[in-house]
Order: structure tokens, then C-alpha cells, then sequence
């Protein structure tokens, strides 16, 4: 779906239009290929460069053809997809603002329902805050994963970590590599754009990039510690798994050891041959007293050992 924004400094409320303007704001969402054709020849973009805006895996980057620029960046999108971001192309030229998405999504909904200030006709300014937005939903995650790590964490304190929390936690350590996977060159074009060689940036603006990119930085070292922190649980996950492998291996074979004495105590009075006590009237409890001392002794020493 294809919907044009407009708004200037005099007229900040923002309209929509059915046919663009100069300094318009073009949004492309759940884009089809007939509507990329559109976008290619109604404005001259690059129609190769445009199927690289759906591509689910493309990475961020910027690109400058035939007078477009072409920013490539991921947001945080983990909602039941097949990974936890998602692919936004920002381009521009000389009189439009384009914003190319593979699906629909609410990334972009705190300016298409004007609940910031901005205007189309500034094109940097409005950049400069889908980008800020960007930053803002790997927050609103960052959040959410760091609440599920101390819950998992207290679980394994306990002992009482589940498969299926376990698998979680992969999942959580997953996804945070892939937020690296995104922030990191995100990082890199944000450096580029302060260059000002894409970008015509006033002081004001400058500040504005400095911030998004410090951020961004923030986000980059917050995503490596909440890393190192599943990383750190699933290891010891695995130690304490091994450990209690390890004490059920030595209760069970403990066990075959004490069951091991009755059995041949028995066979062994139970021989067709002159045994001792054999004419006793009391013979039985004797030889069940002494298979049951000899077993506790077994058990005691065991104990001494730490073998138990």
C-alpha cells in the first residue's frame, strides 16, 4: 500500500494526498511487486535497489544512484517472525522523502498519526526521526529480554529451569545476535551520515545524529552484555546438568552395590553344602541380621566418602 504525507513549517498538520507534491513523504508498506514497478517508474528509483527492500535479510548500508539516496536500515520487529528484525529502506531525492517496507508495521506510526512534531518538506529532520524510532523499538525490547533474563536466571538459581525455558533462553541469545547482526553496521551509516556527503546537516541536526549514533552505541554494548549473560546461563545450565547426571550415575551405581551383598550372602547360604547355622532354628534371621549389618556398613562408608 502506497499513502503520501504532506506537511510544511506554515501547515503543520499533516494532510494526505492523493497525488505527491514537492517535499512529500511517500510510505510504501507490505509492499507488492506491481506497487515497486509504480515506485520505479512514477519516480525514477531504481527497481533492483527496490527489491532489495523486501529482502528479509538485507543488511544496513547506504547507496547513492542516479541522484537517490538510498538508506538501508533494520528495525526491531520480533513478533512471530521468522527472525527479530526487519528490513526499511529511507530513500530520497531532490523533491521527495520515500519509506519502503516489507511489511506493515507500527514503526513508523508515531509520524503517520502526527503525534511528533515534523514536516515532510524537512526531509533530514524527518530521517533523523525514523531513525531515532528505530533505536527506540530495539529499546522497547532490550527491555522486555533483560525482565525474561532475571526470570530465567532466578529459575536456574533454583534449579528449576524447564526444557521449554531453556529453549527460551537459546532463543533470547539468538535474537540478541541477531540485534548485533543489525546495530552494528547500522552503526557504521550512522558515522557515514554525519559526514554530511547524504545528508545536508545544519548544527542542530548534527546534535541530533550524535545522539542516534551514541545510542545506537549504547544499544550495541547493552545487546553484547545481555549476551554474555545467556551465554554465561546456559553454560552453567549445562554444568549443573552434568552434575546432577553425574550424582544420579553414583546413587544408582551405589545402589547396585548395596543390592549386590544380600545377593550374594543369599547364594551363598542358599548352596546345597553344610553352611554355617545350617541346623539353627534362628538361621534365617541370623543370616538376614547379617546381610543387613554388612549393608549398613557398606552404606555408612559410602556416606564417609561422599559417594552417596
Amino acid at each position: 500500500m502506497i499513502t503520501i504525507y504532506y506537511s510544511r513549517a506554515r501547515e503543520r498538520a499533516l494532510q494526505k494526498l492523493e497525488e505527491p507534491r514537492a517535499g512529500s513523504w511517500i510510505v510504501a508498506s507490505a509492499s507488492e511487486a506491481a506497487e515497486l514497478d509504480q515506485l520505479s517508474e512514477q519516480y525514477g528509483l531504481d527497481r533492483a535497489t527496490l527489491d532489495d527492500a523486501v529482502d528479509l535479510y538485507e543488511a544496513p548500508r547506504i547507496e547513492v544512484d542516479q541522484g537517490v539516496v538510498y538508506i538501508f536500515t533494520r528495525y526491531c520487529y520480533p513478533q512471530g517472525r521468522e527472525i527479530a528484525t526487519e528490513p526499511l529502506l529511507l530513500a530520497f531525492n531532490k523533491d521527495y522523502l520515500f519509506t519502503i517496507g516489507r511489511i506493515e508495521t507500527e514503526i513508523l506510526d508515531n509520524l503517520t498519526h502526527d503525534r511528533v512534531e515534523f514536516v515532510t518538506t524537512q526531509k533530514t529532520k524527518t530521517i533523523l526521526q525514523i531513525l531515532a524510532g528505530i533505536n527506540a523499538s530495539y529499546k522497547i525490547q532490550l527491555v522486555k529480554i533483560s525482565r525474561r533474563i532475571l526470570q530465567l536466571r532466578a529459575k536456574l538459581r533454583q534449579s528449576q529451569l524447564t526444557k521449554p525455558e531453556f529453549l527460551s533462553l537459546i532463543e533470547l541469545e539468538e535474537d540478541l545476535n541477531e540485534f548485533l547482526g543489525a546495530l552494528q553496521p547500522q552503526s557504521k551509516l550512522i558515522d557515514e551520515l554525519l559526514s554530511g556527503r547524504y545528508l545536508r546537516l545544519y548544527e542542530e541536526d548534527r546534535d541530533i545524529v550524535e545522539d542516534i549514533e551514541r545510542g545506537t552505541d549504547e544499544l550495541i554494548d547493552q545487546v553484547k552484555n545481555r549476551s554474555r549473560t545467556l551465554s554465561n546461563m546456559r553454560q552453567a545450565y549445562d554444568a549443573i546438568a552434568t552434575t546432577n547426571l553425574n550424582n544420579t550415575f553414583k546413587r544408582l551405581t551405589s545402589i547396585a552395590i548395596f543390592m549386590t551383598i544380600p545377593t550374594i550372602l543369599g547364594g551363598l547360604w542358599g548352596m546345597n553344602v553344610p553352611v554355617p547355622f545350617s541346623h539353627n532354628s534362628y538361621a534365617f534371621s541370623i543370616v538376614l541380621l547379617f546381610i543387613i549389618g554388612i549393608t549398613a556398613l557398606f552404606v555408612y562408608f559410602f556416606h564417609r566418602k561422599k559417594w552417596l
